[in-house]
């Protein structure tokens, strides 16, 4: 009876319309939570009050819940992760919330606002209060409590995450043969060590943008986990190379001239090193996998530690030119020497440059009249103020530009919002509605209609009153031919959700070319593969570490341990998923040697001059 009134109630505010549904992960109405004697007393307009009632759910049923699901961390989770204790209890909040507060004994109704300000304040106030030798969490369980939570951890594949309903892999019996190795043990267990056994099983699953974090853990403290290689490492040509910066011009050079491959670290070949031990990016496209690989072998110490192997101080290092090797020892180091492209410095500066609300480095006219944007990250138009109105007044001054190149090399993803932008643009009449992702939810419930999370990235089930006649008939067309590279099961899964895109009142009626490379992801990802198949639409580079997945997070109860998981399968149009295969491009464009270790983009310059051999 009382959960039928809590739903009534949130079904009766739904309609009085408190608004639009809250879309921010990480956002609170509050910008402080202090406690006494486990009583929450909040920050709210620059007042502390008692808090009484959120919503519909009163502080008891939110208190028990938190110290149900995050055990010793529940005090931390409702403070600064609100949102997810109520996405836990079956509700999503809208941005305005109803609030009831009492101070020096009168109760009154506020009206709140989920903002991320909000919550990164209380975040902020939680540090400040925390004492420099406050006592830290145990870094070891009892067996019983570790065996517990390979229970949950099971349980959370089992029951929501996707992408283990398509895998292969027995995750059940790796589960359980963990477990058998916990059991013959005679201590508690390391939490280290369990996050670290249930991140590699996770890693198998196939779950792009899953991840498995021991909360409790301190990097900075750790001995050898910051310890890196004294030297750059990147991919070149399928393979891994060792390199350093020419002080003088600032452009990179081999490490050794005569033998610029590594072959091994401490006996370990590189391609162990890069399939095995980095087992997080083992699932990604091939090109991504060397990318990120050569990433976590730079930072050595970390890449040992998340295998529970010790790490030394010191490592030998074979370096080979192909047909004879060098051999050398190196002192490992906690500086930061790593390789860093001029792509990636460059990205980074129009990253701040954006977070900044300064634009004008993100396009330009290039190459006698080319247009060209740059998209640092798939951005929510609502957290940068201006930046929509900016990306459509040079869409629109790029109209009579000889092409269009939209950069989205190095984008780690983000929301839809931009790609709608550039749909109006991209899209032509003539393929207008234009279907250009499928995905599915894991439930065991029948789900027919629209999902909030679903709406959130433009997919709409196909009698949704967001599509239109002519949209589900490119949708009925779009099925005739497709076939899915793995079977759905109906069972496990909601009906499909379609994103259908439009052509705008103006389309960009010149050859548009997306440039992608092996780290645009997630939403970068789905941008690219949008629209791939676009008449006058090209994607060029390297193939993206494509996934989209719609995550969840879960804490396993005992020792606290972050387990995200996506929810979502989401499909191309070819019929592939973007986990695991990512966006292949029509144009292959690899990072040269010249881009690596120069300050020169080959890629870019090798698209002009394609573009300049069409004309």
């Amino acid at each position: 009876m009382r959960t039928y009134f809590i739903l009534t109630v949130l079904c009766f505010s739904s309609l009085i319309s408190f608004g639009q549904k809250l879309a921010l992960e990480k956002a609170s109405p509050f910008t402080a939570v202090r406690w006494e004697k486990e009583q929450p007393f909040v920050q709210f307009e620059s007042e502390w009050y008692r808090l009484e009632k959120l919503d519909a759910f009163t502080k008891e049923e939110l208190l028990d819940f938190c110290k149900k699901e995050f055990g010793s961390k529940w005090q931390k989770r409702f403070s600064e992760d609100l949102v997810d204790v109520l996405q836990g209890l079956g509700y999503q909040p809208n941005i305005k919330v109803v609030l009831q507060l009492s101070k020096d004994g009168v109760s009154k109704t506020y009206t709140g606002t989920f903002t991320s300000e909000n919550r990164n304040s209380a975040v902020l106030y939680n540090k400040s209060m925390a004492e420099p030798n406050s006592i830290t969490l145990p870094q070891k369980i009892p067996i019983a409590e570790a065996l517990a939570d390979l229970i949950q951890f099971e349980e959370i594949l089992k029951s929501i995450s996707s992408y283990s309903q398509l895998s292969t892999f027995n995750y059940k019996f790796a589960i359980k043969k963990l477990a058998d190795s916990i059991a013959n043990e005679k201590t508690q267990v390391d939490m280290n060590r369990l996050t670290n056994e249930i991140a590699q099983i996770m890693s198998e699953i196939g779950d792009r943008h899953s991840s498995i974090k021991n909360e409790s853990f301190n990097k900075k403290n750790h001995e050898t986990y910051n310890l890196r290689l004294p030297f750059g490492v990147s991919a070149l040509n399928g393979k891994i190379i060792a390199l350093k910066k020419d002080e003088k011009g600032g452009n990179y050079k081999y490490y050794f001239g005569s033998h610029p491959y590594i072959k091994s670290i401490n006996g370990i070949t590189i391609e162990t090193l890069i399939n095995t031990y980095n087992y997080k990016d083992k699932r990604a496209p091939e090109q991504a996998k060397l990318t990120r690989g050569s990433s976590a072998i730079q930072r050595y110490g970390a890449l040992l530690f998340e295998n529970n192997i010790a790490c030394s101080d010191s490592i030998t290092v074979v370096f080979s030119n192909g047909s004879d090797e060098k051999t050398e020892m190196f002192r490992l180091t906690s500086e930061n020497r790593g390789y860093a492209s001029k792509l990636i410095q460059e990205h980074a500066v129009a990253h701040d440059e954006v977070g900044n609300r300064n634009f004008e480095g993100l396009s330009k006219i290039i190459a006698d009249h080319i247009g060209y944007i740059k998209i640092p990250e798939m951005y929510d138009y609502d957290k940068v103020e201006g930046l929509e109105n900016y990306i459509d007044k040079m869409l629109k001054s790029f109209s009579n530009t000889k092409a269009l190149i939209i950069d989205i090399r190095n984008n780690p993803g983000g929301g839809r919002e931009i790609l709608q932008t550039f749909a109006g643009y991209l899209v032509q009449a003539k393929q207008s509605p234009w279907v250009a992702n499928i995905a599915y939810l894991r439930t065991d419930k029948n789900i027919s209609g629209d999902e909030e999370s679903m709406i959130a990235r433009y997919l709409y089930s196909y009698n949704s009153e967001k599509l239109a006649n002519k949209d589900r008939k490119a949708i009925d067309q779009l099925n005739k031919g497709l076939k899915f590279e793995k079977t759905v099961d109906s069972s496990k899964f909601s009906s499909p959700f379609y994103m259908v895109l439009h052509s705008g009142k103006v389309s960009y009626k010149q050859p548009a070319y997306i440039l992608v490379n092996e780290e645009s992801f997630s939403a970068a990802s789905v941008f690219a593969s949008a629209f791939k198949g676009l008449q006058n639409v090209k994607i060029v580079g390297e193939t993206t570490d494509g996934s989209s997945g719609n995550s969840t997070i879960q804490y396993l109860k005992n020792a606290n341990i972050k387990v995200t998981a996506s929810t979502m399968l989401s499909f191309q149009r070819n019929g592939k998923t973007l986990d695991g295969n990512g966006t292949i491009p029509d144009i292959v464009i690899e990072a040269d040697e010249k881009q690596v270790l120069n300050e020169y983009d080959s890629q870019l310059n090798e698209l002009i001059k394609i573009i300049y051999s069409n004309q």
